[in-house]
This record gives structure tokens, C-alpha cells and sequence, in this order.
């Protein structure tokens, strides 16, 4: 972290420095100039981000001279604004953070249960009180900005601030996401149980849907930001916002359990794949199983078969992940509650063992819980062990700056909405990540306990070259059971197919996974795939082409000669903020 460094300069140097700068100004303003668009190339710095006004802000910070945290903090702020029903102060999220000293580490801040629950609490509640953890959004991006960030706070949050004062214009995706999931209803019909009567003020339009391009006004949400920015996180997590919560959850959620919670920082699993390494976040959240399926897939020749969208390859990534869901369902908790063999699920060895079980003329049974289980613990990597362990409702950001420091971040409220509780005096939702809890009836590693942390999918990902240890790509995406396989073929798509960053996003995708009937298929494929597939035993389920139920990935690639190519997603009207 840089230090605040102040320079006093006497009266006549100050007044020659003006001028020199007033002078240089227009070139500085054309270096420093930033656009947004859904795909960018840049040598200087990109962000991606599931919204135009959010990467815009990030891309704005690293124009200030801010690096590749400062710009993600920031966009992750601002999206709190323009996307509050994806993410928020009321949410958690994971940030895989690699600088280009080398350093690779991911902060955790996830949510976690109040400090009253027990194994019998019901876990079954999506909706009020009762659905919401602990948040940690506020904690996990100010100690990210002030370990790993250059700027001070109140700067990162000024674009975010400012929005929700004077407004933003609703897009297609807002007043989708008002009027689905019940939460419009709930406005209507239930503003009192759920503390929706000065939102529905803000969102609604005399009881109706706004119409697109209506502006927005959050200034509850825009005190609630000043407060971070002249308070820091004890404004949050102690403060009048601290009383709200309490108030709001009737005390399901306690003072004391905001006053208690910290975020974690943890080392990233990680491993190999064919010229790069990969590092991803570790349990509670799902890189453990973007590892295990790369590494079973390693033992196959993709490339040799030509295209993404043969049929043998769709056949190979679905059965690798087929038995990557049925290892993370059994290995994947709270890693600060219960033990989990990581080195084993990140381990060669192990995939090894898993790819045996492949047939190369036959799919496993989807809806199988016999998929076969792993023993990941019988198996120790060969030589240094990597991946040790230190101790359509989300959304994503991928940003690489100048300098080489790249992060990933991926940030929640769990359902779109959350648990739709509003805390009306600062304008943002709680989550709902209770319910991501197991019943303890399936004798799981994430059995609900006080202060413990709730297992997710989410995987946020970043790719860096063996040769030289730089950055190659910066991935994730939203999408719920879909994030795994999702991630995995798009990296599959630019390492095994030399796909353009574009293509590799915007080709159709697919599911496998042991809770569900049928492969589901994106719109897309070639019939004859789609044949070929259904005669190796697989039973298909199409849905649209760009289905937003796949994800909505934004992500950054890193050429050979340092360009920046940022995407945002074409599932969800993504845009990559660009800095000339």
C-alpha cells in the first residue's frame, strides 16, 4: 500500500508548477481519456463490468493514477448504485487479487451467520430477516483499497456517492430485474413486512414500473456511502447503519454480530493447465472445482479435435464437470470450520484418478447422486503442493492496469434482490445467503453454525503465463450452479482453441452438473453436435442463445505484446471502460 505523501512547495515554485501544468493540460487529458464500450483494447488499463456507468468510474480512477485495486473497489461501489439487486452494501463477495510483483492472494468476505443460529435454525428462508447473513461487501473492498490500493477512500467511492445523488437512467436489465423474482409484488403488496415503502418511492413511478431511461435517485444510499467515506467500515459495522440493520432484521441480525465481523484473507488454490497457471478462489466458494475439472481435462487432447463445439469436446467438459460438482458438493465449506483435503482436489494425481472414471462413448447418468466420490485426501501433489489453504443474481469484475496488477472480483447479494429486505434509511438490500446453508439431514462440510461462512460457486479467476509469470487473463462470471463450467470453458475456449476473448465469451455454453436431468445447452450448437451428444447417452435440454441463465462474463485477456482486451458480457449488457 502507498503511504499519503504530502509535498509543500513555497509560494513562486507552486505558481511556476500551475503553469507548467496548465500548459500541458490538453495532453494530459488526451492520455488520460477513458471510453466505454462492450469490447476495448488498451495499452494502459481496461475494467470490465456488468454496467457501462460502473466501468466507466473504474476506468476514470486508473486514469487518476490509481492501480488495478482502486479501480475494482471503485466499480464495485458504483455498482452497488446502478445494479442494487446483484450487489451491494448488504452483500458479500470474493476478490482474487495478482500483482505484478508476483503477489497472488484472495480476500474473502463472505457473509456470515449471526452469532444465534444452531444446527436447527431453518435454513429453508429466502425472503425478511431470517434469509440475511452478516454482510461483508463494506469490510472485504476497504481492506482490499488500504492493503493492496494507492487512493484513499473517500476518492473511490466519490463516483458511486454521486450517482446516487443526482441519479442514474434505468437500463433493460433494471426494469427486468424490478418486475421479476416477486419483488415488485412485494413493493405493492408487502412494502410494510419488507421494508420497501421509501424504496418503492425511489424505483417506482406512482405504483407503476419506470419506463427505460427514467432517472433513478438513491440519496438514502448516497448518505450511506458518506458515511464509509468519512467513517470507514466502523460507520458501517458500529455505527447508526449498524443500528438500522438490528432494526430493520428485528435483531436476527445483532450489532454485536456486525461489530465482529472481519474479512479473511486466504492463500488461492491453484494448478496448472496445459502453458499457464491458474488461481482461483478457494472454500467456502468454488475454485477448488474450476481447478479439479481443468486439471481432469488436462489428460485430453482438446485442441486435436478442432473446435469448441464438437461434440467430443462438449462430451469431455460435461463429464469433467459432472464429477467436479459431485467433489465440491462433498469438499467445499467453511475452511475455518471444518477440514478440507485442498491439495488433493488441486492435485494431478487426483484428477488423474477422475479422469478414469471418464467414458469416451458414454455419459454418466445426469440427476445421479452415484457419481462416483472422490478421495481427495488419499492423494499429495508431487513436489511443491499448490493450492494450500491459509485458513443470474451476482455480478463480476475483471481489471488489469498499466502496471501489470490484475483483479477479480465477484460480488452478491445470492437471489437477485436478495432477501428483498430494504434497510429504507440507507437505500440497500440485505442478502439472502442463509439459504446456501445445508441442511444438516445431508451430513455436509457447510451444516450452518454461528459466525460461519456459507458455501457459493462463485469463482473469481485469473491466468498467468509460466514464462514469465505475467498475467494472461482475468475471468468470472455470475450464473449460480452455472459459474464453474462457465468459467471453465471459456478458458478452455482461449487456451485450447486460441479463440479471440470475444468468441470465447460470446460462443453458445452448457451445464453438466449431477443435480440436473438433462445437459443444458445454450442456443448455438450444430445440430449435428447436438445428435452426436444425444447418441452418447445424453439427454438435452436447449435454452435460448445469450441466456443470461449462463452467466455473464466480463473479463480482460493480456496479449503477448501487453495490449489489453476487455469484454463485458454480452449475456447482461456488460461494457469494458477503456483508459487511452
Amino acid at each position: 500500500m502507498v503511504g499519503d505523501r504530502r509535498i509543500r512547495f513555497g509560494a513562486t515554485f507552486f505558481i511556476a508548477f500551475l503553469l507548467v501544468l496548465l500548459s500541458l493540460s490538453p495532453v494530459l487529458a488526451a492520455e488520460d481519456s477513458v471510453t466505454v464500450s462492450q469490447v476495448g483494447v488498451s495499452d494502459r488499463g481496461m475494467v470490465a463490468s456488468a454496467h457501462r456507468l460502473a466501468s466507466r468510474a473504474g476506468a476514470e480512477i486508473l486514469a487518476k493514477g490509481g492501480n488495478a485495486v482502486d479501480a475494482a473497489v471503485a466499480t464495485a461501489f458504483v455498482l452497488s448504485v446502478v445494479e442494487p439487486y446483484a450487489s451491494g452494501l448488504g452483500g458479500e463477495g470474493v476478490a482474487t487479487i495478482a500483482l505484478a510483483d508476483g503477489t497472488d492472494v484472495v480476500v474473502d468476505y463472505k457473509s456470515i451467520a449471526p452469532g444465534h443460529v444452531t444446527e436447527e435454525t431453518d435454513i429453508e428462508v429466502n425472503y425478511g430477516p431470517e434469509g440475511a447473513a452478516v454482510p461483508g461487501v463494506v469490510a472485504g473492498l476497504v481492506h482490499s483499497l488500504n492493503k493492496y490500493g494507492t487512493m484513499a477512500l473517500m476518492e473511490v467511492l466519490q463516483p458511486a456517492i454521486d450517482l446516487a445523488r443526482n441519479g442514474f437512467p434505468v437500463d433493460k436489465v433494471f426494469y427486468e430485474t424490478l418486475s421479476a423474482h416477486g419483488f415488485y409484488e412485494n413493493m405493492i403488496d408487502n412494502p410494510e413486512k419488507y421494508n420497501l415503502t421509501t424504496i418503492s418511492k425511489r424505483f417506482l413511478n406512482e405504483g407503476l414500473l419506470p419506463e427505460i431511461g427514467t432517472t433513478i435517485k438513491n440519496p438514502e444510499l448516497a448518505d450511506a456511502l458518506g458515511i464509509l467515506a468519512r467513517e470507514g467500515p466502523s460507520g458501517f459495522y458500529e455505527g447508526k447503519i449498524a443500528d438500522a440493520i438490528e432494526e430493520a432484521t428485528g435483531g436476527w441480525i445483532s450489532k454485536e454480530d456486525l461489530a465482529r465481523y472481519e474479512p479473511v484473507e486466504r492463500k488461492p488454490v491453484a494448478s496448472d493447465y496445459r502453458d499457464f497457471k491458474v488461481i482461483s478462489a478457494p472454500p467456502p466458494v468454488g475454485g477448488a472445482i474450476v481447478i479439479e475439472e481443468l486439471n481432469i481435462l488436462e489428460n485430453f487432447n482438446l485442441s486435436n479435435f478442432g473446435s469448441y463445439d464438437h461434440p467430443m469436446v462438449v462430451h469431455l467438459i460435461s463429464q469433467a464437470t459432472m464429477l467436479g460438482s459431485r467433489d465440491g458438493a462433498t469438499f467445499r465449506g467453511d475452511p475455518d470450520f471444518v477440514d478440507i483435503p485442498l491439495k488433493g482436489l488441486a492435485s494431478d494425481e487426483f484428477a488423474i484418478e477422475r479422469a478414469k472414471l471418464i467414458d469416451m462413448g458414454k455419459a454418466m447418468e445426469e440427476r445421479s447422486f452415484n457419481v462416483p466420490e472422490g478421495k481427495p485426501g488419499e492423494f499429495e501433489p508431487m513436489g511443491e503442493p499448490v493450492g494450500a489453504n491459509s485458513s443470474p443474481s451476482t455480478t463480476q469484475i475483471s481489471v488489469v492496469d498499466g502496471g501489470g496488477n490484475a483483479v477479480s472480483m465477484t460480488n452478491t447479494n445470492s437471489y437477485f434482490w436478495g432477501s428483498q429486505l430494504f434497510i429504507e434509511e440507507y437505500g440497500f438490500v440485505l442478502n439472502n445467503e442463509i439459504h446456501n446453508f445445508t441442511a444438516p439431514a445431508y451430513r455436509t462440510l457447510n451444516t450452518i453454525a454461528p459466525y460461519k461462512r456459507p458455501r457459493t460457486v462463485v469463482a473469481p479467476t485469473i491466468v498467468r503465463r509460466h514464462k514469465d509469470n505475467s498475467v494472461y487473463l482475468v475471468v468470472g462470471t455470475p450464473g449460480a450452479g452455472r459459474i464453474p463450467t462457465t468459467i471453465v470453458e471459456t478458458i478452455v475456449n482461449v487456451v485450447d482453441f486460441n479463440m479471440p476473448l470475444t468468441e470465447a465469451i460470446k460462443s453458445p455454453k452448457f451445464t453438466s452438473r449431477m443435480w440436473y436431468e438433462k445437459l443444458r445447452m445454450e442456443g448455438g450448437y450444430p445440430e449435428s453436435t447436438l445428435e452426436a451428444l444425444k447418441d452418447m447417452g445424453h439427454k438435452i435440454r436447449l435454452y435460448p442463445e445469450l441466456d443470461l441463465y449462463f452467466g455473464g462474463v466480463n473479463a480482460v485477456h493480456v496479449t503477448e505484446n501487453n495490449m489489453l482486451i476487455g469484454v463485458g458480457s454480452y449475456r447482461r449488457d456488460g461494457a469494458a471502460g477503456i483508459l487511452e
